[in-house]
């Protein structure tokens, strides 16, 4: 008997079924990978190796394996509000001012200036906003919202892009010192998911063109996706600025335990209620055997990297509360005037609870996190954890 296999039959598996089968292959991966646990401090135990440890390196480079690359040349933007138009954005097309006239801006060279960056396909996305009206309001600084990448691109390719953005994000903080002769020390990047470490990128190459560090750098659960084991000069690192604080909230060893990255990479890290959970949320984990059709749907858009429109919004309904609960808890700490997020140093979540760390000397997470700043000694990350409520306001007085 002869079996003749069309090609058109070959493309369909290809494109349709080879992906379902890598999904289902996924759950067996996923029942390792938590069998493994998800304790804190853990994640240095896990292999970046196809031979040593199987399922972390599948989960963990799904995209790299999978999906191809579009091969489109990323596109960069910046978004400038100005204390006194606060709501008239004006868009700069490149790093390089030629169609931004920074003299008629508004721009005010004496105030502090605050670089948004956001996650991964959250270009257009809502929260920037929340942030800078809330920054405006509170401080009264310039704030430059950075908008990158493309909607088509899958996560692996933005993140391949990651590095020219970087570069682009410092040429124009270059030619902001240039033009207005603003003080690095009274820039500030905060930058959420992957764009915690476009915000480090970003501070490498002004180490490199200025010889010199930026003021601030804020990571919002900078992603853990393809950063498991990324070395420092791939990553958001203490190195990169002056004070680097890092907010942790959906932490993880694996994509299907959580979207943000364990390891301590600041100055200060805080872990909101350990790091990894958040009360309201469900685990990501939980999804993929959630008989819910659309979750499902969602699930396996999330694994392929298939995010459109509408699938962003399911991804931000199933997959990113927690990861999202970083930029909330800043936020708060912008406008909420009445309480502070107080965290205390410990060297785990365990000891915390169980009350065995000092509670006397506490340091403010979020926004005011710099007014602590004169205790960094060394590059050594001080680890902090705290307690919040699971719903809006999330500090607890």
């Amino acid at each position: 008997m002869i079996l003749v296999i069309d090609r058109k039959w070959c493309q369909h598996f290809q494109s349709h079924l080879r992906p379902v089968l890598l999904f289902c292959l996924s759950h067996i991966f996923l029942i390792a990978a938590e069998s493994r646990g998800d304790k804190f401090g853990e994640c240095s135990g896990f292999q970046n190796s196809m031979i040593e440890g199987p399922s972390e390196f599948f989960l963990n480079n799904f995209e790299y394996l999978v999906l191809p690359l579009h091969g489109k040349d990323p596109e960069i933007k910046f978004i400038f509000y100005s204390i006194r138009e606060p709501e008239s954005p004006q868009y700069i097309t490149n790093a390089n001012f030629s169609k931004w006239d920074i003299e008629k801006s508004g721009f005010d060279a004496t105030s502090q200036t605050v670089f948004i960056m956001h996650g991964f396909r959250e270009i257009g996305t809502l929260w920037p906003k929340r942030m800078k009206d809330a920054l405006i309001a509170r401080e009264k600084c310039n704030v430059i919202v950075v908008d990158y990448g493309q909607v088509e691109c899958s996560y692996e390719e933005e993140r391949i892009h990651l590095q020219n953005f970087g570069n682009d994000v410092a040429k124009f903080i270059s030619n902001l010192v240039v033009s207005k002769n603003i003080q690095l020390q009274d820039i500030h990047l905060v930058g959420y998911s992957i764009g915690a470490h476009l915000a480090g990128l970003t501070g490498k190459a002004i180490k490199r063109k200025l010889k010199g560090l930026i003021g601030r750098i804020t990571g919002l659960d900078p992603a853990g996706p393809n950063y498991y084991y990324a070395d420092t000069t791939q990553r958001l690192d203490a190195t990169d600025a002056s004070f680097v604080d890092v907010i942790h909230t959906n932490a993880a060893c694996s994509r299907l335990q959580g979207l943000g990255l364990l390891h301590s990479i600041g100055h200060f890290d805080f872990y909101v209620n350990g790091g990894t959970f958040q009360p309201g949320c469900k685990k990501i984990a939980d999804h993929f055997f959630d008989w819910n059709v659309a979750a499902f749907d969602s699930s396996l858009r999330f694994m392929l990297g298939i995010i459109d429109e509408n699938g962003r919004t399911s991804l931000n309904k199933f997959f990113s509360c927690g990861h999202a609960r970083s930029f909330e808890v800043f936020i708060e700490s912008i406008v909420n005037e009445s309480c502070e997020f107080r965290a205390v140093e410990c060297s785990n979540w365990e000891l915390y609870l169980s009350g065995q760390c000092d509670d006397h000397d506490t340091v403010v997470m979020g926004y005011h996190a710099d007014g602590y700043k004169t205790l960094v000694k060394d590059l050594s990350a001080r680890k902090f954890f705290l307690k919040t409520k699971g719903y809006s306001p999330y500090c607890l007085s």
